[in-house]
């Protein structure tokens, strides 16, 4: 199978360091040639760029932001190949074309060294049609053997998921960055990882609804009440704190309900 990329980004450099002694690599294409050349220089293959490019064949990768996958997809040259797209949010269809799939690693690469630390524990979440997800099931399996199949019209529900789970924990850490500067402690940033980083891990050990700690797991709820008007006076509004508790009580239900399941 010859593996083609369109885009030079770190997604791109993620896959061919897992890939490049696997699979035959084709054209790596970009709209400017001199990145096309470093990359190539690096991993092997062939430069082009997405304007002047030859007949692609095999797997034609397109790392672009989202944005553009539909408008480069539509000027690639492709020969009976299998056109795959790694946006989490976009189903495969914005292709439109058969073989097709996209495969969505569930990780940030903006720093390529973790994700290829840490490869073997990503999961990609896949949709497409029969050959396309046999195409990307391939490819998963040849990275971390670990994804999930997802139907077309769940994509933006996955996505959703992956963004809470990403990107929301970084708003909440804002919010207690924001509480220690207050006190002016230093370095909150190490402070609020080494908790962060323990909570994680405990997810992963456990489950989310036993990683719970603090007031509203013990059901403290004078501390709650106090640390609710603490909030208030910083932030000037007390409806995230409400909101988050609540969503806290729904953990602790299903943290009870996980303990009666295991009595059993």
């Amino acid at each position: 199978m010859v593996l083609n990329f369109v885009g030079t980004g770190n997604l791109t450099r993620f896959f061919l360091e897992c890939l490049k002694d696997r699979y035959e690599l084709g054209y790596i294409l970009s709209r400017n040639i001199e990145r096309s050349i470093n990359i190539t220089e690096i991993y092997g293959g062939k430069p082009a760029t997405l304007e002047n490019h030859p007949l692609l064949c095999g797997v034609v990768f397109i790392i672009v932001p989202d944005r553009y996958i539909e408008s480069v997809a539509k000027i690639l040259k492709v020969k009976d190949g299998v056109l795959v797209h790694c946006s989490g949010f976009l189903a495969s269809d914005v292709l439109r074309r058969e073989k097709r799939a996209s495969l969505h690693p569930n990780f940030s690469f903006s720093n390529l060294e973790k994700a290829l630390k840490m490869k073997d524990q990503i999961v990609f979440g896949i949709e497409g049609d029969e050959e396309g997800i046999h195409v990307a099931v391939e490819i998963a399996k040849a990275i971390s053997g670990k994804y999930i199949v997802i139907p077309p019209e769940k994509k933006k529900a996955y996505h959703l998921a992956a963004v809470v789970a990403s990107n929301f924990p970084v708003a909440l850490a804002y919010l207690s960055k924001r509480i220690y500067s207050s006190m002016g402690v230093e370095d909150p940033d190490h402070l609020i990882s080494t908790l962060m980083q323990g909570v994680v891990e405990s997810i992963g050990e456990m489950s989310v609804e036993r990683a719970l700690t603090g007031p509203v797991r013990r059901g403290d709820w004078e501390v709650v009440r106090v640390e609710r008007e603490v909030f208030k006076k910083i932030f000037g509004s007390a409806l995230i704190y409400d909101e988050i508790v609540e969503v806290l009580k729904e953990v602790t239900k299903g943290e009870r309900a996980k303990d009666k399941e295991d009595e059993r």
